[in-house]
């Protein structure tokens, strides 16, 4: 009887510990998801406030690198952030005859006889190319992202059940306006090519370039 007790005794003592090794585990798993998602959501909302400040600190070069503070005006920034959001890539792109340089001939005529167009064809080119990585970043971002939230059966329904992942950490920030969670996540993904830089971000679409 004493040993059956023992064994008895020894075989709760067994499950109790069986018990709590899984709970230990379990846990373990879910604050490691949520540290996961924590990392995710605030290095993608840093990206999306870095992009647009990309595009601030593009605009702020072009006038300190060719000299042209005095041309400063909402009017050439719209021209310079359609062209670094790639507006101009189907009609001329940036040569001589092509709509960029028409747009900035017809909105600053001054212009013409600085002969800095070569200047202005790399600067832009190249933060073009800058921009568009931005973008690219953000994207492939967004795919990492969505590719671990969704994986795995049960992980997916932690995530997303349990953590409610995307969560109010992710944040879609335009100057005094945010986005949170999924609709944050929604907003991040409507990446747009041509516009006003803040209007860009907040509309996602693009109007046509007027020069008046």
């Amino acid at each position: 009887m004493e040993i059956s007790g023992i064994l008895k005794k020894f075989k709760v003592w067994i499950i109790i510990a069986v018990i709590i090794i899984l709970g230990l585990s379990i846990y373990a798993k879910i604050n490691g998801l949520r540290t996961e998602a924590v990392r995710w959501e605030n290095q993608l909302s840093a990206q999306y406030v870095d992009n647009q400040n990309f595009l601030s600190a593009f605009i702020s070069g072009f006038y300190e690198q060719l000299g042209l503070a005095k041309m400063k005006s909402d009017k050439l920034n719209l021209i310079l952030t359609d062209a670094v959001k790639g507006r101009y890539e189907k009609s001329g792109g940036f040569s001589a005859n092509g709509a960029f340089f028409a747009a900035i001939k017809e909105a600053y005529p001054d212009l013409s006889g600085l002969n800095i167009f070569d200047k202005i064809v790399n600067y832009v080119s190249a933060q073009r190319e800058g921009y568009r990585a931005t973008q690219s970043k953000l994207l492939d971002m967004l795919r990492s992202f969505d590719a671990w939230r969704q994986d795995g059966l049960i992980q997916s329904r932690i995530i997303k059940g349990l953590l409610d992942v995307p969560s109010e950490r992710l944040v879609a920030r335009i100057g005094t306006e945010a986005w949170y969670g999924m609709d944050a996540h929604k907003k991040m993904y409507a990446i747009v090519l041509a516009e006003q830089a803040k209007e860009a971000y907040q509309t996602s679409t693009m109007k046509p370039l007027e020069v008046k």
